[in-house]
């Protein structure tokens, strides 16, 4: 996949972010904690010159590609360098705020939308017990202009020209998935995707919202309280395929228990309604599933 990057200096000189411009970003504009920043600068100087030339040919592949759909294919790198995907993100976060104003995006947008980069570093730092940033490529659409944080909900442009669907995406640190909360997100996308991307959508008649996820998993509804928001915003989608119980394992074991695919399931930690209740559904051979799903906007009375 590496041979998949342009070479270095194919597209345009790699800004390699210094000490100082690092750890601004990422308190200033990601929100990201002391010793996460601290970790990158101390990162940024290890690089060796093998690292420093992927970190060029990474940056290149988002210079090559501002506004680009999805994100891009990125290699995984974890070891010896688990910080090296954040160096070409910080690099091309000043093309992401000149292509936000030449769409008339608020910078508010810009900072909301790289807090999740922070929000991931926290994340990795309980995932493994130190810092990186396993998922490096997901914020590729973030700096090529394709995904925004528009309230509860994450929108990212997706699917094939010329009128891609839009992707939904939930953010951990977003705050409570109420009903409400989405209606919320699902308008604001309404009015923004055709105001910046009018080559794109000529109107909310336009747009079509797709998810993927295990909180779709029309099983939960069985294992959830009543008062969980969870099946209310399952209840959503017009779910398609079988979906995938492989893929959910990772998924469910991350985001519900903050644990890595391979932790054995008796020590799952019990700490809240959701864990109790998912586990539970575990230990009584439930095979929890990612769902596709398209949004019915009827049934947020859109």
């Amino acid at each position: 996949m590496t041979e998949e990057l342009p070479p270095p200096g194919a597209v345009a000189a790699y800004p390699e972010p210094d000490a100082a411009t690092v750890r601004e970003l990422l308190l200033d504009w990601c929100g990201a904690e002391p010793e996460d920043a601290d970790a990158a600068v101390a990162g940024l100087a290890a690089l060796d010159a093998a690292s420093r030339e992927l970190a060029d040919r990474l940056y290149q592949s988002i210079a090559a590609d501002m506004g680009g759909r999805k994100w891009l294919p990125w290699p995984t790198v974890t070891e010896p360098h688990s910080l090296l995907g954040l160096f070409p993100l910080l690099a091309a976060v000043p093309d992401m705020l000149a292509y936000h104003r030449e769409r008339g995006v608020d910078e508010d947008l810009s900072r909301r939308v790289l807090a999740d980069l922070g929000e991931k570093l926290r994340f990795n730092r309980r995932l493994y017990g130190k810092a990186g940033l396993d998922v490096a490529n997901w914020f590729t659409g973030h700096v090529r202009g394709s995904l925004y944080q528009l309230g509860r909900l994450q929108f990212c442009v997706e699917g094939p020209d010329p009128k891609p669907f839009v992707g939904m995406h939930i953010r951990g640190e977003g705050g409570p998935l109420t009903l409400d909360a989405v209606r919320d997100s699902v308008e604001w996308a309404l009015e923004f995707f055709p105001a910046v991307f009018p080559e794109r959508y000529g109107g909310p008649e336009d747009m079509a919202f797709v998810c993927e996820s295990w909180l779709l998993d029309p099983q939960l509804r069985d294992w959830l309280p009543e008062h969980s928001n969870i099946p209310g915003f399952g209840a959503l989608f017009d779910l398609e395929g079988p979906g995938d119980a492989a893929g959910a394992r990772n998924s469910v074991w991350r985001f519900v228990f903050s644990r890595t695919e391979d932790t054995p399931a008796e020590t799952l930690p019990q700490e809240n309604t959701l864990q109790r209740s998912v586990l539970a559904g575990i230990k009584a051979d439930v095979q929890w599933r990612n769902r596709f799903g398209r949004l019915d906007l009827a049934r947020l009375g859109l």
